[in-house]
């Protein structure tokens, strides 16, 4: 995974950037990527220009989440003392769930995700677009522990940060009494369900574009020892308004569906979802173009006592696109929550390196 995510850096470093249009990029393929939301299909953003007949485009993106979040009862012990550092082990999680027999779904992720996703689009026809994302998903301890507690003690608190050991996984999902995974050992890259998707533009110009997308996750794969989701579908309307040259703004909206899958899924109690995306992207240089976005969701789940997941999530990306060379752009962004729900990751760092033909 190290490799892989230092591709996008690599190419960086060998290719000059001249400064070349690389047209209308779209907006930034983004997810949240809190552990339980990864393991169905979510809402992402489509771009509403299409790849013209016979046009290819390869995208290779890697995002390194880290991620805090467990239910109420395990904040309710950490509200007794605050300052505790936390011995997470397998027989702490069981004393968990003998204590709260009664709950449907008791949760604790501490951990970094690692995704890393190739894309491929192929235009169509009569402005038809065909794609298909491959993800490949791991998680350890990763990094990015010191910094975010570094980040917290200087204003923005975050309840248990300081509880936990550092830079460590643990992980614990608890249903009805019975601890049904835990894992305190990184996980090993493996490939995720993929995305098969179709576009087709509803209208094209210099100032404005639309355009429908119709997406399907097969079910194909397992996670969490067992988990797997349904065979999800999606709908989604894209637009970008470009009031001037110097300036892209994209705008989305759609729904997923999500069907039934194993039983330890379906204990999860996820339902459909709606998302949006509001991008704004500056041309004002032909090299570097930044961008600021948001990314709403409502709930993955229905309420289930003693967690978070239903309630709705806004997320933001900030970053840049380089323009290395014609059909060549790197993009560097931060990903961070702005609801504090409880039910995104925490923080993410992504890099991407995108070839198109």
């Amino acid at each position: 995974m190290n490799t892989v995510a230092a591709l996008p850096l690599v190419l960086l470093l060998a290719v000059p950037a001249p400064g070349q249009d690389a047209g209308h990029l779209g907006p930034v393929p983004t997810r949240d990527q809190f552990l339980l939301n990864l393991l169905a299909l979510t809402y992402m953003p489509v771009p509403p220009d299409t790849l013209a007949a016979g046009a290819w485009e390869a995208d290779l993106q890697c995002v390194e989440a880290n991620t805090l979040e467990f239910s109420d009862v395990i904040k309710e012990r950490l509200a007794a003392d605050p300052n505790q550092r936390l011995d997470i082990t397998r027989e702490w999680a069981q004393g968990i769930a003998r204590d709260h027999p009664g709950l449907p779904v008791i949760f604790l992720f501490q951990l970094e995700t690692t995704v890393t996703t190739l894309r491929l689009r192929a235009g169509l026809p009569r402005g038809g677009e065909a794609w298909i994302q491959v993800p490949v998903f791991g998680y350890s301890g990763g990094f990015e522990d010191n910094l975010i507690e570094w980040v917290h003690r200087i204003g923005f608190y975050q309840t248990g940060r300081s509880a936990f050991p550092r830079n460590q996984v643990r992980v614990a999902v608890i249903q009805k009494g019975e601890l049904v995974y835990y894992s305190d050992r990184p996980a090993p890259p493996r490939m995720q369900d993929p995305v098969l998707g179709f576009t087709q533009s509803l209208r094209s110009g210099p100032s404005f574009s639309l355009a429908a997308s119709l997406q399907l996750k097969p079910s194909m794969t397992r996670n969490l020892d067992g988990v797997r989701s349904g065979w999800d579908s999606g709908l989604q309307l894209s637009a970008r308004w470009s009031p001037r040259p110097s300036l892209d703004t994209y705008f989305g909206l759609g729904a997923v569906h999500r069907e039934s899958g194993s039983l330890p899924f379906n204990a999860l109690r996820y339902r459909d979802q709606l998302g949006a995306h509001a991008t704004v992207e500056w041309r004002r240089t032909r090299a570097l173009r930044p961008f600021f976005q948001l990314l709403y969701l409502t709930g993955a789940t229905q309420p289930v006592a003693g967690q978070k997941l239903s309630l709705p999530s806004l997320q933001h990306d900030l970053g840049f696109h380089w323009m290395l060379a014609p059909g060549r752009v790197f993009t560097l962004r931060y990903i961070n929550n702005v609801t504090s729900n409880e039910n995104t990751a925490d923080m993410a760092l992504a890099a991407e390196f995108t070839w198109r033909k």
